[in-house]
């Protein structure tokens, strides 16, 4: 199979040899690579066959269902706690009439504010209540736990 050339460098033509007669470039590389049988271009289609991506999309829409759905009752346990808690909160915000006077429990979404405009009657005696329980010093923004009991100062208190 000897096949004429071309050289790449001068632009001779139809060359039989390994070199170039003209500028002597050495085209013996070239010619194998065009010797070479040529290769079978593979495409995608090819490799995947029709059943293989009919089960890819199948497992995609049974996901896509299936993370639907999840989703939804999720969400709809979400929406009815979110009815419920007020409920609960209410019956708990009774409990927090202790034996002791003095003592009140913190229920979900109380801060000192809250607790001193309950009981004292204004938002700005948070102070007196932070006073009398020297541990919420050491916490930043007098950050306080759900269930943790406080001490109220008796001078400071009016019934709930």
């Amino acid at each position: 199979m000897n096949m004429k050339l071309n050289c790449p460098v001068c632009g001779y033509k139809e060359i039989e040899g390994k070199t170039c007669p003209n500028c002597d470039t050495d085209l013996s590389l070239i010619r194998t690579l065009q010797e070479l049988a040529p290769v079978e271009k593979t495409s995608i289609q090819k490799k995947i066959s029709n059943w293989s991506l009919l089960v890819a999309l199948l497992m995609l829409i049974i996901g896509i269902g299936l993370g639907a759905v999840g989703s939804f009752i999720l969400i709809k346990g979400q929406y009815n706690a979110a009815i419920y808690a007020p409920n609960s909160t209410i019956v708990n915000s009774t409990e927090t009439n202790t034996q002791e006077a003095n003592i009140y429990i913190v229920q979900p979404g109380d801060n000192l504010g809250l607790i001193a405009e309950k009981i004292c009657g204004k938002a700005s005696a948070w102070r007196s209540i932070a006073q009398a329980n020297p541990r919420l010093a050491n916490r930043r923004n007098y950050f306080i736990d759900v269930g943790e009991k406080l001490k109220v100062p008796k001078c400071q208190e009016k019934n709930l």
